[in-house]
């Protein structure tokens, strides 16, 4: 029985020992990036040259958040402080590193706050790095970055013309339909009638709907009586056209 227990904590022993340099590895890794990660978040609003420079691989290519693709020297030229007016900061938030022999993928979430003119602005961001081991070093080769997307804030507007807008609008010909309605005050819409959501106001007769990517613009006429909407997609438009009741 002593025999018994003695093998076992042995074997407990070589376990532990065996998983031990992995995890250590592995801490020491995720530190490294952390560090590594918010000084060049820190270098964006400084427009510091230096510490890209230094991280990034000779063949890095970066994708930023509007889709433009960037080699180093490119990224580089472009890199400078933020304009007289503007002030910011950036916090890497959420880390993970998938460390593999040879290379390393990293996450994590970016979290922007700006003031432009006294105007304050926030904005987050999930950013993908891809890092490859050069000797005992890691070495950036590719960075993606995509806009974490978000309701906007309602703006104090005016509602008078929004009995106007209240309404059934459909992709013509056979196409959707979607439902406008006012009620308690507030516009909602959508193409299931009984699952509307808020049509949040950037303006009097411009909206963007709640939990989705795009604006909603109606157009009136002289009589303030939506003939239209404008739905600006992704950069795109479709036309919701009003159809009677």
């Amino acid at each position: 029985m002593e025999k018994s227990r003695v093998a076992a904590l042995v074997v407990w022993v070589l376990m532990f020992s065996a998983a031990s340099p992995a995890q250590v590895k592995s801490d020491t890794s995720t530190k490294w990036f952390q560090a590594t990660e918010q000084k060049l978040m820190d270098a964006i609003a400084s427009g510091e040259k230096a510490p890209w420079d230094e991280v990034m691989d000779a063949s890095c290519v970066i994708t930023d958040e509007e889709g433009r693709v960037q080699n180093k020297q490119e990224f580089l030229a472009d890199l400078r402080p933020l304009p007289p007016g503007l002030k910011g900061g950036i916090a890497v938030r959420k880390l993970t590193v998938q460390d593999f022999p040879t290379f390393a993928v990293v996450r994590y979430l970016a979290d922007e706050w700006e003031t432009v003119f006294g105007q304050r602005l926030t904005t987050r961001y999930r950013i993908t790095n891809t890092y490859v081991k050069r000797g005992t070093a890691y070495k950036m080769v590719a960075a993606h970055t995509s806009v974490v997307t978000s309701d906007p804030p309602a703006q104090p507007v005016s509602s008078d013309g929004w009995q106007g807008l209240v309404g059934q609008y459909k992709l013509l010909p056979d196409g959707w339909t979607f439902h406008v309605v006012l009620r308690d005050g507030k516009l909602l819409g959508g193409r299931d009638p009984a699952k509307l959501r808020p049509l949040i106001p950037m303006t009097s007769d411009a909206f963007a709907l709640q939990g989705s990517l795009g604006e909603w613009l109606f157009a009136t006429d002289k009589n303030g009586k939506a003939t239209h909407i404008v739905d600006l997609r992704k950069f795109e438009t479709l036309i919701w056209t009003r159809v009677e009741d």
